[in-house]
């Protein structure tokens, strides 16, 4: 399958939602397409590069995005909301301008799941939000918080959304432990 690829200073989880702010020509192009036809696109932490500016070089996995809600600030700036599907392996580039789209193979099912303790983690999570927000029940939206817990934990993050399935919620334990004890 090709996508178009945002590559971002962030890192998406599965379920994760993310507020984005959409400025530059190519990317309002690509935005507004993909509202247009409701098809996601995805996000890629850079490896190289800026966000602004020449295409950056992104990581090889990423996480497919569907807009949850979109705004036209005016025609030069759009304001997003997203939420995290698909992990995605990028196979090949096809395109570099305007912006980049790659053959992509999913690492996911249409809904992902990611096995493991989610009473353990949600007890290291209790430990550093600490009457802060309410946990989520559901163990997706759960994980989905846990991503934004970790929003400046970039190489962390991208390391485990790399991870086989299995291994994401042991290793999202290790890593909130080490947080707590911090």
């Amino acid at each position: 399958m090709v996508l178009d690829l945002f590559p971002l200073n962030s890192v998406v989880f599965p379920y994760q939602k993310m507020a984005l702010r959409i400025f530059e020509p190519r990317y309002l192009r690509l935005i507004e397409a993909c509202h247009r036809e409701e098809r996601p696109f995805g996000v890629c932490l850079i490896r190289e590069g800026k966000e602004v500016g020449a295409p950056a070089i992104p990581f090889k996995i990423g996480t497919s995005v569907a807009i949850q809600e979109f705004t036209r600030v005016s025609e030069t700036l759009f304001f997003l909301i997203v939420r995290g599907a698909r992990r995605f392996r990028i196979e090949r580039f096809v395109q570099e301008q305007p912006h980049i789209k790659a053959e992509v193979a999913w690492l996911d099912e249409e809904a992902p799941e990611f096995p493991g303790d989610y009473s353990l983690l949600r007890n290291c999570v209790a430990g550093i939000v600490k009457g802060k927000g309410e946990i989520p029940d559901d163990d997706n939206e759960f994980l989905g918080v846990v991503g934004i817990l970790l929003s400046e934990y970039l190489l962390e993050k991208q390391k485990i959304i790399e991870l086989p399935s299995e291994k994401v919620v042991p290793c999202l334990i290790r890593l909130m432990e080490s947080l707590n004890s911090v």
